[in-house]
Protein backbone atom coordinates (compact mmCIF):
# COMPACT_ATOMS: atom_id res chain seq x y z
CA UNK A 1 0.00 0.00 0.00
CA UNK A 2 1.60 3.27 -1.30
CA UNK A 3 0.60 6.02 1.72
CA UNK A 4 1.49 9.50 1.28
CA UNK A 5 4.43 10.42 4.44
CA UNK A 6 3.07 12.73 6.81
CA UNK A 7 5.06 16.35 7.65
CA UNK A 8 7.80 15.65 9.64
CA UNK A 9 6.52 17.73 11.92
CA UNK A 10 3.64 15.59 12.28
CA UNK A 11 2.20 15.05 16.04
CA UNK A 12 1.73 11.34 17.52
CA UNK A 13 -2.10 12.98 17.61
CA UNK A 14 -2.22 13.23 14.01
CA UNK A 15 -0.24 9.84 13.27
CA UNK A 16 -2.51 7.95 15.90
CA UNK A 17 -5.84 9.76 13.69
CA UNK A 18 -4.25 8.13 10.65
CA UNK A 19 -3.60 4.50 11.44
CA UNK A 20 -7.00 4.75 13.67
CA UNK A 21 -8.59 5.57 10.33
CA UNK A 22 -6.61 2.48 8.12
CA UNK A 23 -7.37 0.40 10.98
CA UNK A 24 -11.56 1.06 11.13
CA UNK A 25 -10.93 0.01 7.25
CA UNK A 26 -10.08 -3.51 8.18
CA UNK A 27 -6.09 -2.36 6.49
CA UNK A 28 -4.53 -4.86 9.82
CA UNK A 29 -6.44 -7.84 10.56
CA UNK A 30 -7.33 -8.59 14.34
CA UNK A 31 -4.26 -9.89 15.76
CA UNK A 32 -1.57 -8.26 13.53
CA UNK A 33 1.83 -6.96 14.23
CA UNK A 34 2.16 -3.04 13.56
CA UNK A 35 6.06 -2.82 13.92
CA UNK A 36 7.47 0.75 14.71
CA UNK A 37 10.48 0.81 12.61
CA UNK A 38 8.25 -0.08 9.53
CA UNK A 39 5.47 2.58 10.37
CA UNK A 40 8.65 4.99 11.03
CA UNK A 41 9.23 4.62 7.57
CA UNK A 42 5.86 4.51 5.66
CA UNK A 43 4.83 7.44 7.07
CA UNK A 44 8.40 9.20 6.78
CA UNK A 45 8.63 10.43 10.68
CA UNK A 46 11.07 9.14 13.48
CA UNK A 47 9.93 6.43 15.67
CA UNK A 48 9.06 8.81 18.77
CA UNK A 49 5.56 10.13 17.35
CA UNK A 50 5.10 6.23 16.06
CA UNK A 51 5.55 4.93 19.91
CA UNK A 52 3.14 7.75 20.79
CA UNK A 53 0.68 7.24 18.49
CA UNK A 54 0.50 3.65 19.63
CA UNK A 55 0.88 3.68 22.84
CA UNK A 56 -2.97 6.34 22.71
CA UNK A 57 -4.46 4.09 20.30
CA UNK A 58 -3.62 0.82 23.48
CA UNK A 59 -5.38 3.47 25.47
CA UNK A 60 -8.24 3.39 23.37
CA UNK A 61 -8.43 -0.63 23.05
CA UNK A 62 -7.36 -0.78 19.24
CA UNK A 63 -4.06 -1.98 20.09
CA UNK A 64 -2.67 -4.09 22.71
CA UNK A 65 1.42 -3.24 22.73
CA UNK A 66 3.88 -6.54 23.01
CA UNK A 67 7.26 -5.57 24.34
CA UNK A 68 10.03 -6.15 21.72
CA UNK A 69 7.08 -7.29 19.01
CA UNK A 70 5.07 -4.49 17.98
CA UNK A 71 1.88 -3.21 18.64
CA UNK A 72 -1.09 -6.61 18.44
CA UNK A 73 -4.10 -5.35 16.48
CA UNK A 74 -6.77 -6.28 19.30
CA UNK A 75 -10.44 -7.44 19.26
CA UNK A 76 -13.07 -7.48 21.91
CA UNK A 77 -13.20 -10.14 24.85
CA UNK A 78 -16.50 -12.13 25.27
CA UNK A 79 -17.38 -10.41 28.29
CA UNK A 80 -16.58 -6.98 26.25
CA UNK A 81 -18.94 -8.35 23.94
CA UNK A 82 -21.78 -9.43 26.26
CA UNK A 83 -21.65 -6.06 28.33
CA UNK A 84 -21.55 -3.70 24.58
CA UNK A 85 -24.59 -6.04 24.34
CA UNK A 86 -26.22 -5.40 27.05
CA UNK A 87 -26.15 -1.93 27.28
CA UNK A 88 -27.32 -1.27 23.30
CA UNK A 89 -30.47 -3.51 24.27
CA UNK A 90 -31.51 -1.27 27.17
CA UNK A 91 -30.28 2.32 24.66
CA UNK A 92 -31.33 1.33 21.54
CA UNK A 93 -35.17 -0.32 23.38
CA UNK A 94 -35.26 3.48 24.82
CA UNK A 95 -34.49 5.22 21.36
CA UNK A 96 -36.91 2.74 19.55
CA UNK A 97 -40.05 3.05 21.83
CA UNK A 98 -39.74 7.56 21.96
CA UNK A 99 -39.08 7.10 17.61
CA UNK A 100 -42.21 4.22 17.03
CA UNK A 101 -44.93 7.46 17.76
CA UNK A 102 -42.77 9.51 15.66
CA UNK A 103 -42.41 7.70 12.21
CA UNK A 104 -44.90 7.98 9.29
CA UNK A 105 -45.21 6.88 5.62
CA UNK A 106 -41.96 9.08 4.69
CA UNK A 107 -39.72 8.06 7.62
CA UNK A 108 -41.10 4.60 6.86
CA UNK A 109 -40.32 5.12 2.91
CA UNK A 110 -36.95 5.89 3.85
CA UNK A 111 -36.00 2.59 6.39
CA UNK A 112 -37.05 0.33 3.41
CA UNK A 113 -35.08 2.31 0.78
CA UNK A 114 -32.22 2.30 3.26
CA UNK A 115 -33.17 -1.29 3.56
CA UNK A 116 -32.75 -2.03 -0.02
CA UNK A 117 -29.93 -0.59 -0.52
CA UNK A 118 -28.19 -2.36 2.55
CA UNK A 119 -29.24 -6.22 0.91
CA UNK A 120 -27.27 -4.61 -2.18
CA UNK A 121 -23.98 -4.32 -0.46
CA UNK A 122 -20.79 -6.36 -1.47
CA UNK A 123 -17.97 -4.87 0.51
CA UNK A 124 -18.06 -5.18 4.40
CA UNK A 125 -17.28 -1.31 4.44
CA UNK A 126 -20.96 -0.86 2.31
CA UNK A 127 -22.24 -3.09 4.67
CA UNK A 128 -21.61 -1.82 8.12
CA UNK A 129 -22.07 1.55 6.73
CA UNK A 130 -26.15 0.44 5.18
CA UNK A 131 -26.57 -1.62 8.67
CA UNK A 132 -25.75 1.95 10.51
CA UNK A 133 -27.63 4.40 8.41
CA UNK A 134 -30.85 2.43 8.89
CA UNK A 135 -30.39 2.11 12.61
CA UNK A 136 -29.51 5.53 12.80
CA UNK A 137 -32.78 6.33 10.37
CA UNK A 138 -34.91 4.02 13.01
CA UNK A 139 -33.89 6.00 16.31
CA UNK A 140 -33.43 9.60 14.74
CA UNK A 141 -37.27 10.39 15.03
CA UNK A 142 -36.76 10.30 18.81
CA UNK A 143 -35.16 13.26 19.02
CA UNK A 144 -32.64 12.27 21.76
CA UNK A 145 -29.05 13.19 20.56
CA UNK A 146 -27.03 11.79 23.63
CA UNK A 147 -28.54 8.89 23.50
CA UNK A 148 -27.86 8.35 19.88
CA UNK A 149 -24.12 9.66 19.97
CA UNK A 150 -23.87 6.57 22.92
CA UNK A 151 -25.27 4.21 20.44
CA UNK A 152 -23.01 4.93 18.29
CA UNK A 153 -20.15 4.77 20.68
CA UNK A 154 -20.74 1.53 21.84
CA UNK A 155 -21.65 -0.16 18.30
CA UNK A 156 -17.54 1.24 17.22
CA UNK A 157 -15.76 -1.37 18.56
CA UNK A 158 -18.39 -4.14 17.46
CA UNK A 159 -18.40 -2.37 13.85
CA UNK A 160 -14.58 -2.24 13.67
CA UNK A 161 -13.98 -6.25 14.94
CA UNK A 162 -16.85 -6.68 11.89
CA UNK A 163 -14.95 -5.04 9.36
CA UNK A 164 -11.90 -7.16 10.34
CA UNK A 165 -13.67 -10.18 10.68
CA UNK A 166 -17.10 -10.86 9.26
CA UNK A 167 -19.22 -9.63 5.90
CA UNK A 168 -22.34 -9.11 4.11
CA UNK A 169 -22.66 -12.57 3.89
CA UNK A 170 -22.83 -13.36 8.17
CA UNK A 171 -26.26 -14.03 8.80
CA UNK A 172 -27.92 -12.17 5.44
CA UNK A 173 -31.13 -13.12 5.10
CA UNK A 174 -31.75 -13.39 9.33
CA UNK A 175 -30.12 -9.90 9.19
CA UNK A 176 -32.71 -8.89 6.44
CA UNK A 177 -36.03 -10.78 7.87
CA UNK A 178 -35.35 -8.41 10.80
CA UNK A 179 -34.87 -5.30 9.60
CA UNK A 180 -38.33 -5.64 7.37
CA UNK A 181 -40.23 -6.43 10.86
CA UNK A 182 -38.33 -3.67 12.57
CA UNK A 183 -39.77 -1.19 9.47
CA UNK A 184 -43.32 -2.91 9.15
CA UNK A 185 -43.50 -2.22 13.46
CA UNK A 186 -42.79 1.55 12.52
CA UNK A 187 -45.23 1.57 9.99
CA UNK A 188 -47.91 0.41 12.26
CA UNK A 189 -47.02 1.69 15.42
CA UNK A 190 -46.36 -1.99 16.86
CA UNK A 191 -44.36 -0.86 19.89
CA UNK A 192 -44.46 -4.19 21.89
CA UNK A 193 -43.29 -6.03 18.45
CA UNK A 194 -40.75 -3.18 17.60
CA UNK A 195 -39.03 -4.04 20.93
CA UNK A 196 -39.20 -7.60 20.81
CA UNK A 197 -37.79 -8.08 17.29
CA UNK A 198 -34.79 -5.52 18.25
CA UNK A 199 -33.87 -7.97 20.96
CA UNK A 200 -33.88 -11.04 19.08
CA UNK A 201 -32.02 -9.08 16.70
CA UNK A 202 -29.28 -7.73 18.73
CA UNK A 203 -29.38 -11.15 20.58
CA UNK A 204 -28.76 -12.86 17.19
CA UNK A 205 -25.86 -10.72 16.35
CA UNK A 206 -24.50 -11.30 19.74
CA UNK A 207 -23.85 -14.56 18.35
CA UNK A 208 -22.20 -14.00 15.59
CA UNK A 209 -19.84 -11.71 17.28
CA UNK A 210 -18.74 -14.00 19.86
CA UNK A 211 -18.70 -17.03 17.53
CA UNK A 212 -16.13 -14.96 15.31
CA UNK A 213 -14.04 -13.90 18.34
CA UNK A 214 -13.99 -17.66 19.42
CA UNK A 215 -12.76 -18.23 15.55
CA UNK A 216 -10.30 -15.73 15.98
CA UNK A 217 -8.83 -16.99 19.74
CA UNK A 218 -8.49 -20.21 18.02
CA UNK A 219 -6.10 -19.55 15.25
Amino acid sequence: MNTPPLSATTTAAALAARLRQEIDQGRWQAGELLRQEQLASEFGVSRIPVREALAQLQSEGLLRIEHYRGARVSWPTPAEIDEIFDLRLLVESDLIARALPRHGERSCRELARLQDQLEDAQDRLGWIGGDIAFHEALYRPAERPRSLALYRQLRAPIDRFSVQQLGPEARKQGWAEEHRQLIAAAASGDAPAALATLAAHLDATRMVVLAACADLGDR
